[in-house]
């Protein structure tokens, strides 16, 4: 009798399994995962698909800005400028596909402080201007150049000077802040194509859950970067929720240009194809998603896909400029604002907690 129990035993094992990715219970042991595997598939679909694709467009959007920003240099009239600043708004659109890959790259070669540091600091761009002695790429320049400096000097030219007092010192400057974009977009570029990073980050030995490991960089990049740059940084410091109850509309990104809520809806689309492994080609691959149900967490996975469809959905009704919303509806943004903490919530302990992963971010924000 021993040998048909033990055989009974081993088929209630396997029927009470894992569930299957979907989350029902009709599947057989063939579902099963090697999850050490997924990892690593995950990371490699990422890079070769999501992050490499996207660098590769913001190296081409860098060029189109750098040349277009020569154009006007060599010829100043009002369809050079036009050609200029739907270049510079293009590729502050790209930016915002490229920016939530917070590891790596990115990191190491300082990319965020030389592309989008704002508030820019309009004392400090016209200083550079009229001396000409500045050092780009130095902490004491972060916002006096990359695109909010770009910003101020293109999108607020009917303020601040006629189309005929550019001068040349003025557009040097632009010529400066687009080279100097340039530059470091393609160091990261080539870092993510030839790097010793991404052999690490794609590899064998990156496939556990610790802090250095892919999934690891994936989840602390996920969480630092979303609630930092925009959830704090797009909405809740010009909402006044992180500024003391005080508004500051002049805080929002894209100040003058006035499309700041375009470049956040991009930015969360972004992310909800990160979360499910869709391409730039608009094709599925192994994602975080997919590796939430496989560990059983079907309703955390969906629960996550849901929650930026919502905050999109949200996201769609604000004016075109946030500094505008804020003056309209600042309890808009707010309920924006309300939305996206349910987020870095379960980024922070539903999701990191049952993934296994270590959040190395510590901001006091309460949640």
């Amino acid at each position: 009798m021993r040998y048909p129990l033990f055989a009974l035993l081993i088929c209630f094992l396997i029927s009470c399994g894992d569930d299957c990715p979907d989350g029902s219970q009709d599947c057989g042991p063939e579902t099963m995962v090697d999850l050490a595997e997924l990892r690593q598939n995950i990371a490699i679909h990422l890079t070769s698909n999501l992050i490499v694709p996207a660098y590769q467009e913001l190296s081409e959007k860098a060029v189109v800005l750098n040349q277009a920003a020569s154009t006007f240099s060599a010829d100043s009239n009002d369809e050079n400028l036009a050609a200029l600043r739907t270049a510079h708004q293009t590729f502050w659109n790209c930016w915002q596909k490229t920016s939530l890959y917070y590891f790596g790259p990115i990191i190491n070669n300082g990319l965020r402080a030389t592309i989008n540091t704002y508030p820019a600091d309009e004392d400090k761009i016209e200083t550079n201007i009229a001396t000409g002695v500045y050092e780009l790429g130095s902490l004491g320049n972060q916002d006096a150049e990359g695109l909010p400096a770009l910003d101020y000097i293109l999108n607020n030219v009917e303020e601040i000077t006629p189309l005929d007092e550019f001068t040349q010192e003025r557009l040097s400057y632009i010529s400066a802040l687009t080279n100097e974009m340039l530059d470091q977009v393609q160091n990261a570029e080539e870092d993510w194509n030839n790097g010793s990073f991404v052999n690490n980050f794609t590899g064998t030995d990156a496939t556990g859950t610790d802090v250095g490991s892919a999934l690891g960089l994936m989840i602390n990049g996920v969480d630092l970067h979303f609630q930092r740059f925009v959830r704090d940084g797009k909405v809740a410091i010009p909402a006044g929720i992180r500024s003391a109850g005080v508004t500051r509309p002049q805080s929002v990104e894209v100040r003058y240009g006035k499309y700041s809520t375009s470049l956040l809806l991009t930015s969360l689309k972004a992310y909800q194809d990160y979360f499910n492994g869709i391409s730039v080609t608009r094709n599925n691959g192994p994602s975080i998603l997919e590796y939430l149900r496989q560990i059983n967490q079907p309703v955390l996975a969906n629960q996550i896909d849901n929650n930026f469809t919502v905050l999109i959905d949200k996201v769609e009704l604000l004016d075109a400029s946030i500094a505008e919303q804020i003056e309209i509806d600042n309890e808009a943004l707010i309920e924006v604002f309300l939305s996206m903490q349910d987020l870095v919530a379960i980024f922070k302990s539903d999701m990191a907690s049952v993934m296994g992963i270590s959040i190395t971010n510590q901001d006091n924000d309460g949640d």
